[in-house]
């Protein structure tokens, strides 16, 4: 009886490596392009920029101050920040994607003491990119 317990763990734990081993998940690390794969971009569609602009540094720069919770996080790409909430269930947060763009638009609307720059009210990204952030925020 000990013996065919023995044999019996052995065969479960060849069969839940094996599973385990050919697990892949439905987005791979490294599906979105780190800030130099998105200087490469050609026909990226609006979520894609999005995430661009999101963690190029010389744009909107989101990831300093809030993490993203993705699935394919690149591997080159170092954590998001805490300064700021976490982009995670956003959909739920802005069901109306308007108010995500006012959010990104001005912050201090809503809040006068947001350390959230006023990304449109002070140009420091363009409408277009805005919208991009919008796209991609509106995935999570």
């Amino acid at each position: 009886m000990i013996r065919f317990r023995n044999i019996l763990a052995a065969v479960s734990a060849v069969l839940l490596l094996g599973l385990a081993s050919s697990y892949m998940p439905i987005a791979a690390a490294g599906d979105l392009p780190t800030e130099k794969g998105c200087k490469n971009l050609k026909d990226a569609d609006s979520v894609i920029k999005g995430w661009c602009t999101a963690i190029t540094r010389k744009k909107g720069n989101c990831l300093s101050c809030h993490h993203a919770i993705v699935d394919n996080w690149p591997e080159a790409l170092p954590p998001g920040g805490n300064i700021g909430p976490p982009f995670v269930a956003m959909g739920a947060r802005f069901p109306n994607s308007e108010d995500l763009r006012a959010q990104i638009w001005d912050a201090t609307a809503k809040n006068p003491n947001s350390s959230m720059p006023p990304f449109g009210k002070h140009q420091l990204i363009s409408e277009k990119d805005i919208d991009n952030i919008v796209a991609w925020l509106s995935t999570l």
